[in-house]
């Protein structure tokens, strides 16, 4: 096929560094590669300055405490229709459902080009920070997230989970389950386990388990660190590792004291991507509570590193783990999540063939596989639009 123009419009973008942002800079990565153009539009961070030419900020304020999280105001500087009309994008690729999700659109309609929408995130979930409309909230979200869907062209889910959520919200457009790939290669040099323990005094006979993400309410860690107490009633060899940063890491280190785990619980706040890829293979057990997850990507991630993963199986994980072959599905249940992990815990053989398992089966999710998929669909949506 021939090299496209693409134009991701985006509410965030670096320094920020989440699910989306990886999302856009392993498919951008990737297809770069291959001949494609990406041209990305999102809202400017303060003190931060692009190294790619190809990035265009707008004027954005930010959520008090959210440094990384600036919310875009593309009226008070829009970039003039003519401006991108010469950028001569074949498509546009928006990222979310708000202000620059909206541009995207608008600048699609303008130009007469195909839209393609990710749609990355369970936002009914996150209703929680408006406690006082939170019923109101999941109503307007559902609605919105309906009225933008069906007015794209191509929409895309980062799993079949979620492709069932947005038809049950009652999405009439095509839609595609589309994981975010893995670079395999970036999980092969981890850090050594003395190594880590060390930096993080991590007692030396202790077996590790990681989380890698977001700490915030909506990740569910309220269940895990339930599920590390009741851990610690048999089980003094083990430690939590949990690498990430977020609006509640003060309350869960808080939390964490009060519960006397403290000695049993390390947080390490946001780390760099390339840092965080290296804590995967040091690990024994990948642990991860979340509820909400459209894909799961850091699972994929631990089992590209060749650890087994215990997960609540709901929503993306499901779609990825394969239980009892190369890790553990949970119902949301203390008791049985903690069981999956005491039983890996108590059993090296067991780890060992789960994680050999997990690192073969990390393959399905290899970035050339999910671009291919990528790829096709764009030429797909562009072919489709051309011809009504």
């Amino acid at each position: 096929m021939k090299p496209l123009r693409i134009g991701i419009f985006t509410e965030c973008y670096h320094p920020t560094l989440n699910g989306v942002v990886i999302s856009i800079e392993t498919f951008r990565q990737e297809l770069e590669k291959r001949g494609h153009q990406y041209y990305i539009f999102a809202p400017a961070t303060k003190g931060f300055h692009d190294i790619n030419p190809r990035v265009f900020r707008y004027p954005s304020c930010r959520w008090p405490k959210q440094k990384y999280y600036p919310i875009a105001l593309p009226f008070l500087a829009p970039l003039q229709t003519a401006q991108i009309r010469n950028l001569r994008l074949d498509l546009i690729h928006t990222q979310h459902l708000f202000s620059m999700g909206k541009l995207g659109l608008k600048v699609a309609r303008t130009l007469d080009i195909p839209v393609v929408h990710t749609y990355h995130t369970l936002i009914v979930e996150y209703t929680h920070y408006f406690p006082l409309f939170s019923d109101l909230a999941r109503k307007f979200v559902i609605r919105m997230s309906r009225n933008y869907c069906n007015a794209c062209d191509q929409v895309v889910t980062p799993s079949p989970s979620m492709q069932q959520f947005l038809r049950s919200y009652g999405v009439v457009q095509p839609i595609e389950a589309i994981p975010t790939g893995v670079n395999l290669d970036d999980f092969s040099h981890p850090f050594s386990r003395d190594e880590l323990k060390t930096k993080w005094n991590i007692p030396k006979n202790q077996k590790l388990l990681l989380y890698v993400s977001r700490i915030a309410k909506e990740k569910n860690l309220d269940f895990l660190f339930k599920a590390i107490r009741r851990l610690t009633q048999k089980h003094q060899d083990f430690h939590l590792l949990l690498v990430g940063g977020g609006p509640e890491l003060g309350y869960y280190r808080n939390k964490v004291k009060s519960w006397h785990l403290d000695k049993k619980v390390t947080f390490t706040d946001m780390q760099e991507k390339k840092t965080t890829n290296r804590f995967f293979g040091a690990a024994d057990i990948f642990v991860f509570p979340s509820t909400t997850e459209t894909q799961g990507i850091v699972i994929a991630e631990a089992m590209a590193a060749g650890i087994p993963a215990v997960a609540v199986g709901i929503m993306g994980p499901s779609d990825i783990i394969k239980d009892g072959v190369d890790g553990y599905l949970t119902g949301l249940k203390v008791e049985e999540f903690t069981d999956r992990i005491e039983k890996l815990l108590n059993d090296e053989r067991l780890r060992k063939k789960f994680g050999k398992q997990a690192k073969g089966n990390a393959s399905r999710f290899s970035v050339k596989i999910t671009a291919d998929h990528m790829e096709i669909i764009y030429e797909q949506t562009i072919n489709h639009y051309r011809s009504q």
